[in-house]
């Protein structure tokens, strides 16, 4: 009986593993357009507008996701194409909209840091721990 609920674990985990699908390039475009609407407040005629850029800006990332180019490529290109986003989003947001958006991006990057950094300093401490003592 144990070893069944244990089986019966491990496959829930695996299939919930297994569950996660990527979204699309449009769905994660029209996510993103969603949260910029609401943290900016956008106007009507800069959701369509900010919507493009970020439908162009994932079809963009996505064929570099699915490129040969290397890891150092890639970053350079998804780097590229996040400062195209950016040079055509300062076009259509207003300076106050801009600035707030700068700020937003530079902690979500502060906090995917900070993640990081965690889960490295977890997997170096699970790396040198002791294995306990058996009885």
């Amino acid at each position: 009986m144990k070893s069944f609920k244990i089986m019966l674990a491990s496959l829930l985990i695996s299939a919930s593993a297994f569950g996660q699908v990527e979204k699309t390039p449009e769905e994660r475009a029209a996510a993103q357009t969603e949260k910029m609407k609401t943290e900016l407040s956008l106007t009507a005629d800069q959701v369509e507008k900010v919507k493009t850029i970020n439908a162009g800006i994932a079809q963009k990332n996505e064929g570099v996701k699915a490129s040969t180019m290397t890891g150092e490529e890639k970053k350079a290109a998804h780097k590229s194409n996040e400062e195209a986003r950016d040079s055509m989003l300062k076009d259509v947001l207003t300076a106050e909209q801009f600035q707030k958006y700068q700020t937003l991006k530079a902690e979500r990057m502060q906090l995917k840091s900070t993640k990081a950094d965690l889960k490295k300093a977890n997997f170096k401490k699970t790396e040198t721990s002791p294995a306990p003592a058996k009885n």
